[in-house]
């Protein structure tokens, strides 16, 4: 039995009301559960009670209503999502004409590599260019919400034992590199994917990843790392590999914090420097290296 994908019967219109349906229902469900559950256990003022918060609203928000739109869409979920195999191709059969000039496995992680290197540059560099630009008075409100975030972050940060390092590792870093991954590029990127092209997929998802953040302070960092992600999921065909870089991301900047007495810092010494304009060379080469690579299994498979 083949794959069945109904979203290509649906059209993107219907597809995206299934979609956000699903996710109404799942961020109520657990929502509220961890709301009742945190009240009536920690308090919501508590560190404790704002951490198990948050993680029920990821999973509410996040995790559950791609894995249930994707148990609802199509015959093979796993497939759905890009969660069937590892960032690799397959090896090629000897037998098979130009097999031995295809890429091997391990170049694929060589580019991730990179990526993953130059991105924390990369950041920095569009961090410091995004703190430059003119404030305007429509993102007044999205800049009180964003510091009311980084209090809550920073109480979060707080007294960080190990025990509540384990619990940040989860919380703020597991559940939001998979979940993310899930929702914007599993499930979005993907029914815009199969009715615009994939350009317009990928802008389209980091747009909605970047606003989602509902942080104008790094919206610039935000979004491109939404369309770094975007382009491995497609140039590697695996979710697999998005979510790596999205958890390396996120515990790199925890344990930044974590040795800097919990202090989540924006931009680092060398934010607008030469060396951060230098980083992204090789972030820029590993998914140009990626696109190659996808380029010639593409070519080696028709």
């Amino acid at each position: 039995m083949g794959d069945t994908d109904k979203t290509l019967e649906w059209g993107t219109a219907r597809t995206m009301m299934v979609f956000i349906l699903i996710t109404m229902v799942s961020l109520f469900f657990f929502g509220g559960i961890g709301m009742t559950f945190v009240k009536s256990t920690f308090g919501l003022e508590s560190t404790s009670g704002m951490r198990w918060l948050q993680f029920s609203i990821s999973i509410g928000l996040f995790l559950m209503p791609p894995l249930l739109f994707a148990q609802h869409a199509s015959s093979t979920p796993a497939a759905f999502l890009g969660l069937n195999k590892l960032p690799t191709y397959s090896s090629a059969p000897h037998s098979r004409k130009n097999a031995k000039n295809l890429p091997p496995k391990y170049f694929t992680f060589l580019a991730l590599l990179m990526v993953a290197v130059g991105s924390f540059f990369a950041i920095d560099l569009l961090s410091h260019i995004n703190h430059m630009l003119p404030d305007y008075s429509w993102t007044e409100a999205l800049i009180a919400q964003e510091e009311q975030m980084t209090d809550t972050l920073a109480k979060l940060l707080s007294q960080m034992t190990l025990s509540a390092l384990a619990a940040n590792v989860v919380v703020m870093v597991l559940i939001p590199a998979f979940g993310e991954e899930l929702f914007f590029r599993g499930v979005l990127q993907k029914v815009f994917h199969s009715n615009f092209g994939a350009p317009t997929a990928v802008v389209v998802s980091a747009l909605c990843f970047a606003f989602a953040h509902q942080q104008p302070l790094s919206m610039l960092p935000i979004f491109f790392m939404g369309l770094t992600f975007g382009y491995v999921r497609i140039w590697t065909g695996s979710l697999w590999a998005p979510i790596l870089l999205h958890a390396v991301n996120n515990g790199f900047a925890l344990g930044s914090a974590y040795f800097n007495n919990g202090v989540l810092q924006d931009t680092s010494v060398v934010a607008g420097s030469w060396i951060s304009s230098l980083g992204l060379i090789p972030c820029i080469l590993g998914l140009l290296w990626l696109r190659n690579i996808y380029k010639a299994h593409t070519a080696w498979l028709q």
